[in-house]
């Protein structure tokens, strides 16, 4: 859920609260090596990049 909620693609929003329980649960003595394990975890602040795909992709419909 982590990995999932934390992607660029995600709403900010989501991505906050996922970032904020993967920093609490690496700092959870029985979660720490669970917490290091997720490599594939975006930890950059939340921005709209969403927002940014979405105008690309207009762009493009309408070059064509």
């Amino acid at each position: 859920m982590l990995e999932l909620r934390s992607s660029p693609q995600c709403h900010p929003a989501y991505r906050r609260v996922a970032i904020e329980m993967h920093r609490l649960s690496g700092e959870q003595a029985g979660h720490k090596a669970v917490a290091e394990a997720m490599t594939h975890l975006t930890t950059e602040e939340p921005e709209l990049e969403r927002l940014a795909a979405e105008r690309r992709a207009e762009a493009k419909r309408g070059s064509q």
